[in-house]
């Protein structure tokens, strides 16, 4: 598997620590954490970081996943960023609504490592994601 830049949002240490550990099994990836969205997003906004995939939780402190996912979806530099939503909410309406906003995959937690791991298959980058921004140098 191609190493990736990965962006992993998760407020939950126990989850954030399987993640992590899910991701790293395969590939050599560039892992990213961030336990809130306002962390999140100073990472995402930085001119000198790129990410090939996000791993969001919605249910975060200070800045929620969908208002994070549509700061994402808003901003030209990152619309076309991959974000997998990755939450312990399975209800129709969350799925939905997490889909409308522009994820690409939506994980249930507790999740599998196959299924982790699937998700990261699909998205292995054909393109630099949002990496052009480091070789226009503009944001």
């Amino acid at each position: 598997m191609h190493a990736m830049r990965i962006l992993l949002v998760e407020d939950e240490p126990v989850s954030r620590t399987a993640l992590t550990q899910i991701l790293k099994t395969e590939g050599d990836h560039q892992m990213t954490v961030a336990e809130n969205g306002a962390a999140a997003w100073d990472l995402l906004d930085d001119p000198g970081r790129s990410f090939d995939v996000v791993f969001l939780d919605l249910g975060l402190p200070k800045m929620d996943g969908f208002a994070l996912l549509q700061r994402i979806r808003q901003a030209p530099l990152l619309k076309s960023l991959d974000v997998v939503v990755c939450t312990a909410s399975s209800d129709r309406s969350t799925v939905v609504k997490a889909v409308q906003h522009g994820a690409r995959h939506y994980i249930v937690k507790p999740c599998t490592p196959e299924v982790v791991l699937a998700k990261l298959r699909q998205l292995q980058p054909a393109h630099p994601a949002n990496g052009e921004r480091l070789l226009s140098g503009a944001r």
